[in-house]
Parts: C-alpha cells; sequence; structure tokens
C-alpha cells in the first residue's frame, strides 16, 4: 500500500492491544507491539509472530525504550494494568507506567516526530456528580482510595501529555475510554462483563455487588478501533489534544447486564448480591458511568455501530472456546488420591468447585498396584517412585523431572505446593528453573498462633515460608487469630468455618494474583 505507515502500540498483547495491532496488520502497515506482558498475554498475538509487518519487543516502558527504528510515524499508547485485579496488585507499578512510562513514550515521540494517541480513561471522573460525563467535567476523585493509582496515574498523563504538547509542540490526542468488552478479556479480571460471563459458563454465581442500580455503559471492541483510526488521522488543527470520550452512551444497570448474560449464556447460575462493605477492593466503584459523545460525533463523525446483544454473544462464544483450553495449575503432594487425609481432602474439595481451571497433581506412587499416571474427573494424576513407603523421600528430584517434562507440554503460570513438606519443596525448585509462581497451602485444625509462628525457625519450614511467593493458611481461626495473621503481608488466613465455597473462593483470588506475578518472574 502507498500510505504504509509505522506504528507502535504500548500494552499491544493486552485485549485491546492486541485487537488494534491485528487491526493495523490487517490493512499492511507495519506494526511494533511493546509489551511487559504484566497484564497482557503473549498468545493474544501468537498468530502475528510470522507476519512480516509485525514486530514483537518484551519492555516494560517504565524504563526507556532503546531500540532503533528507521521510523515511527504514530504511537497508540494504550500500556498500562486496566482492571481492578491488576492495576490494584502493583499500584506503585500502575502508577510509574502512566507517569514514568508516558515520560518515556512522549520522549520516543520527539526523537521521531511521531504522533501520539494516549489512550486514557472515564475513571477520570471518579464517582460523578455530573451525568452524562462530558470532557469538561474535571471529575470527583478520591487521591487516597484504593483506586487511585489507576484513576490519578492517568490523570497526571493526560497531563503530561498536554504539557508536551505546549512546551515541545508534541502532536499528541487524548482519548478518554468507557468500558470496553469483547473477545480476549482476561478472565478474573475484576471487569463486570468477564466476571459475569465466566460465573455465568462455569456454573458459579453471578455476583452484584450493592443493589444492582448502579449503572455502566459498554461498547464492542471493533466500534472502539475504528474511533482510534479516525481520532489520530484528524487534522492537528481541527482536533487540538482532546480530549474526546469513546464509549458506547448506551446506559444500562449491572442487574440488567447478570440477566442478559445469563440468558445468552443459557446458563443456571443464580444471581446473588454482596454488600460493598463486604468486597473492600470494590469500595469507590462509581454508582453511574455514561458518557457523552458529541464531540466525537462533531471532529471526526463517530458513533458507536455494534449492537451489545451481538457484541455479548461474540464475547461469550470466545469464553466457551478458551474454557476448553483452561488454565491449568500444577499442584505437588506427597499423597493424594486413593490416599486420603485431610490435606487430601482439602485438594478435592477445591479442585471440583474450581471449573475455571484444570489442574495436574504430581504425587507419590506408594504402592506398586496403583496406576502411574490416571484421570479423576477434570484432574490428571501423575505418580512418581516405585511403588513404596520411602517413595516421598525421592520426591524432590523425580518430582522436578516430571514438572519440567509436564510444563513443556502445558506451560504452567501457577505451581501449588500442599503442606510444608517434601512436595512444597519440589514446587519451589520447580519455580527455579521455571519461573513460575508458587502458592503454598498449609491445612491446620484449631492452631495456637505462636506455635505456628516458631515453625519458622525451623529450617524446612523457614526455607518454605521465605521462599514461597504466597502462603496460605487454612484453618479454624478465631477473630482474635485472623487479626493476629493479617499483620503478615505475605500470608493470607483463611477460616475454614466459613466453608469450602469461600475457601475456593479465597484460592482463587491467590490463583489470580499469582498469574499476574508469573509474567514479571
Amino acid at each position: 500500500m502507498n500510505n504504509k505507515k509505522t506504528i507502535l502500540i504500548t500494552g499491544g498483547a493486552g485485549f485491546i492491544g492486541s485487537h488494534l495491532c491485528d487491526y493495523f496488520v490487517n490493512q499492511g502497515h507495519r506494526v511494533i507491539c511493546v509489551d511487559s506482558f504484566f497484564s497482557g498475554k503473549k498468545e493474544n498475538v501468537q498468530h502475528l509472530l510470522d507476519n512480516k509487518n509485525f514486530v514483537l519487543i518484551k519492555h516494560n516502558i517504565i524504563y526507556p525504550l532503546k531500540y532503533k527504528f528507521a521510523t515511527v510515524d504514530e504511537i497508540y499508547h494504550l500500556a498500562c494494568p486496566a482492571s481492578p485485579v491488576q492495576y490494584q496488585f502493583d499500584p506503585i507499578l500502575t502508577m510509574r507506567t502512566s507517569v514514568d512510562g508516558t515520560i518515556n513514550i512522549l520522549n520516543l515521540a520527539r526523537k521521531y516526530n511521531a504522533k501520539v494517541l494516549y489512550t486514557s480513561t472515564s475513571e477520570i471522573y471518579g464517582d460523578p456528580l455530573e451525568h452524562p460525563q462530558n470532557e469538561r467535567y474535571f471529575g470527583n476523585v478520591d487521591p487516597l482510595g484504593k483506586r487511585a493509582c489507576y484513576d490519578e496515574g492517568k490523570r497526571s498523563a493526560e497531563c503530561l501529555c498536554k504539557d508536551y504538547n505546549i512546551q515541545f509542540g508534541l502532536d499528541v490526542r487524548i482519548a478518554r475510554l468507557f468500558n470496553v468488552y469483547g473477545p480476549r478479556m482476561m478472565f478474573n479480571d475484576g471487569r463486570v462483563i468477564s466476571n459475569f460471563i465466566l460465573q455465568a459458563l462455569v456454573g458459579e454465581d453471578i455476583t452484584v455487588h450493592g443493589n444492582g442500580q448502579q449503572s455502566r455503559s459498554f461498547m464492542y471492541i471493533d466500534d472502539l478501533l475504528i474511533s482510534l483510526e479516525k481520532m489520530m488521522a484528524v487534522p492537528r488543527e481541527k482536533i487540538g489534544i482532546g480530549p474526546i470520550n469513546l464509549g458506547n452512551p448506551d446506559e444500562r444497570t449491572v442487574l440488567s447486564l447478570a440477566e442478559d448474560i445469563k440468558k445468552l449464556a443459557i446458563s443456571n447460575s443464580e444471581i446473588v448480591f454482596f454488600d460493598y462493605e463486604k468486597v473492600p477492593e470494590r469500595l469507590g466503584d462509581p454508582q453511574r458511568r455514561c458518557p457523552n459523545i458529541e464531540k466525537a460525533k462533531n471532529v471526526f463523525g463517530w458513533e458507536p455501530k455494534i449492537d451489545f446483544n451481538f457484541g455479548l454473544e461474540k464475547t461469550i462464544d470466545d469464553f466457551k472456546t478458551r474454557l476448553n483450553n483452561k488454565t491449568k495449575i500444577l499442584i505437588f503432594i506427597p499423597g493424594y488420591l486413593p490416599f486420603s487425609g485431610p490435606a487430601e481432602q482439602a485438594i478435592r474439595e477445591i479442585t471440583d468447585r474450581m471449573i475455571a481451571y484444570d489442574f495436574d497433581v504430581i504425587t507419590c506412587r506408594f504402592k506398586s498396584d496403583v496406576a502411574i499416571q490416571e484421570k479423576i474427573g477434570r484432574t490428571n494424576i501423575y505418580r512418581i517412585g516405585w511403588g513404596r513407603k520411602f517413595d516421598k523421600y525421592f520426591m524432590l528430584i523425580l518430582a522436578i523431572v516430571q514438572a519440567l517434562k509436564l510444563h513443556r507440554q502445558n506451560n504452567y503460570v501457577v505451581a501449588w505446593g500442599v503442606m510444608a513438606s517434601y512436595g512444597s519443596l519440589a514446587a519451589l525448585f520447580f519455580s527455579l528453573f521455571s519461573r513460575v509462581a508458587v502458592l503454598v497451602s498449609l491445612y491446620e485444625d484449631k492452631i495456637d498462633y505462636a506455635s505456628f509462628r516458631r515453625r519458622l525457625y525451623i529450617p524446612l519450614y523457614k526455607f518454605i515460608f521465605r521462599k514461597a511467593h504466597r502462603l496460605q493458611l487454612v484453618a479454624d481461626l478465631t477473630e482474635q487469630q485472623l487479626a493476629w495473621l493479617e499483620d503478615d503481608k505475605n500470608l493470607s488466613s483463611v477460616d475454614l468455618d466459613k466453608g469450602w465455597e469461600y475457601v475456593t473462593k479465597k484460592t482463587r483470588e491467590e490463583f489470580q494474583n499469582l498469574e499476574i506475578l508469573s509474567s514479571r518472574l
């Protein structure tokens, strides 16, 4: 094509970024995708790696990008963890991505005289006192709230874009994105559409926070791609720096969204309600969110076209396809079925309930008449050893060999060591070779906190507790013990008295955090 451009996309392996890479590669442009894989995934752009017009660079933009390019015509700056689960996981990194990362990208644009489109967010409006929100509204943001690393980071980045425009004459445009949905959204990312779809498809309760009357507006990914291209193409003298809202003004309640997803997914899930006070990570959620898009209509003649239910069906179909290739968790445990003690029973209870994952278990054989390999439900069991009582003493070596072999096939992102024993040791040594994050779970009866803390000085316990990326204690706990344990930042305590559904939920949250952590190891 005669007008072929070189387009750099930061965050290009994320949900939105990967679709944007597809969009421009399909037009024949040369695309440079930059991503640290903190929240993006390589598999989102795997299909582009053999395309001569596509280049993938693994890089964290909080550091300057020192690659030498022949030319860069346009930069779409999307890089930043965008869901609550992601950006609250490492709030300082989130803020640095918005501030340091944006400075680095704006400096890069100056070197190549490139146009920049910065994707800001509707979250800069906070919990709005004005509805719908137009670009002149300054917002209502809590600078010390749980969401502040994202909200204030984006507001700071907008300021940087404005100042680079004024001080250096840089051609930069600011787009404020409202809720976007579509294929490739992450499972369990804290966004309402992805959470509801996943819950509906796996038969879990669809959890609505508050009374469900809070409102959102949702734009399908294809509408966004067109709007971004149009916004970049507008002459500089006509658009200035913006900002311009990009979203769908079709406002709907969260409860109606849950009902629509349940219907389209043909799900038997129940819709249940949770008080905000019981879900502290949701505190600060805006009660209403809807864009005024008159400016986008007037400046470059854009408005969304895709029907909400059509987009929702496409997204649900994508989730169904990916659920057939679920993320696998690799479990290390000295003994497992048919042998059954408290820890083994706990693993069985949790894995049976956690339908969004599949599990591989490496365990000792112990008896010669037990199969070396078998599948029970969704769990594959791999038994090591010679079928003797001393098998566990060789677990450290045999389990690592087996795990590395399986890892080449399944590309695990989380390993799970059960109890502070040979299994957890094997999981931790496996992590050294594979860079997979490790959860160690301890299942106890009534505990004495002082006695538990003394275990930290026993060499085996000391090594396991210090090397595990996350340590989980599941026990019958008093309120005082829960309070004590909450002081330990690396330890999550789970009250077994609340039942296995609760234990499963808390364990799934650990997996979600460790999936993010694995991308940084």
